[in-house]
């Protein structure tokens, strides 16, 4: 495959990592009116947080020079949104809630984000 193949590829899984982040924000934000009595889960995020992993993972597979990726950088998006997946998981169908769970999700999800923004994920 070509680098312009693999540059057009890798740019298609970013639009759906990107959707994958909206999604996760949005079952963050359709929760917050019940803040203060224990956020349900939205199946979203967990939909959202697989999505971004596979894209992710797909992204710096697809990278036209593997050397220069940064490994820590996605080693850590890469644990983080399984600690997303796992907590959505746990908690999607349970009746009550933790009141840490959403609040949790949000935060990793801005870590995530922080992550990808700063942490150089290409190594240049």
């Amino acid at each position: 495959m070509d680098d312009s193949t693999k540059e057009f590829l890798i740019h298609i899984l970013l639009v759906i990592h990107l959707l994958g982040i909206a999604v996760l924000l949005a079952g963050f934000f359709t929760s917050m009116k019940d803040m203060k009595t224990g956020m349900k889960v939205n199946p979203g995020v967990l939909h959202g947080s697989y999505l971004m992993l596979a894209t992710g993972l797909g992204m710096a597979g697809l990278a036209v020079d593997p050397s220069k990726l940064n490994v820590v950088v996605i080693s850590l998006k890469s644990v983080v949104l399984t600690v997303i997946f796992f907590i959505a998981h746990t908690y999607r169908k349970k009746e009550s809630t933790p009141v840490w769970a959403v609040p949790v999700i949000f935060a990793l999800t801005t870590l995530n984000i922080v992550l990808a923004t700063f942490g150089n994920v290409t190594g240049e």
